[in-house]
């Protein structure tokens, strides 16, 4: 499935990420995300398997744009069978299986090169769907809001609330994956 997502991705510190969850009605949920990538691949692209509660997808995700925190990107999912994913963590992923199951052009197989655990909690604050996320990844702990939604100037508006209301400054934050390589390079 091929998807234009567009989301606001603002990094926070442990004190804000404390002050947006107690404003939560829901826990958190774990999804844990193994990436793959290839020597060339471009900085721009994350191909990961994620596994959220018993369903597992396969995600190839591109950078079209970034501006102010507002990121749209191209992303193309596909649910797979747990046997697959197995297979998957074990092998890798086939260029076959990124054209065939992702309609995604790469010129070698990927590797596994880690795991990152994101804890997800999902809530309506203020009319806003906010994605809250503790992500724990090679002896690091960051945290990090995400707010999808197809109007720009209504993620301005949740930036202004945000500052407004809470105190939080809008840093905008790299995607998880890049946060990722950079620690896994260190």
């Amino acid at each position: 499935m091929k998807n234009i997502e567009q989301e606001l991705k603002i990094i926070l510190t442990e004190r804000e990420y404390s002050l947006l969850a107690q404003r939560a009605d829901a826990s958190a949920q774990l999804q844990t995300n193994w990436y793959f990538g290839y020597v060339s691949m471009p900085r721009d692209m994350m191909v990961r398997l994620r596994k959220k509660g018993e369903e597992f997808v396969l995600c190839c995700k591109r950078r079209l744009n970034e501006q102010d925190g507002v990121t749209v990107s191209d992303e193309r999912e596909q649910q797979i069978t747990v046997e697959h994913a197995e297979y998957i963590l074990t092998r890798g992923v086939t260029a076959d299986e990124m054209r065939k199951l992702l309609g995604v052009y790469v010129p070698s197989p990927l590797k596994l090169v880690g795991k990152l655990d994101t804890f997800r909690t999902k809530f309506v604050l203020n009319g806003w769907v906010l994605e809250l996320d503790k992500n724990v990844y090679l002896d690091i702990t960051d945290y990090e809001l995400e707010c999808e939604n197809s109007d720009v100037l209504e993620l301005n508006r949740l930036k202004n609330y945000l500052y407004h209301t809470f105190g939080i400054l809008s840093q905008p934050s790299r995607p998880k994956s890049e946060r990722f390589w950079e620690a896994l390079k260190r």
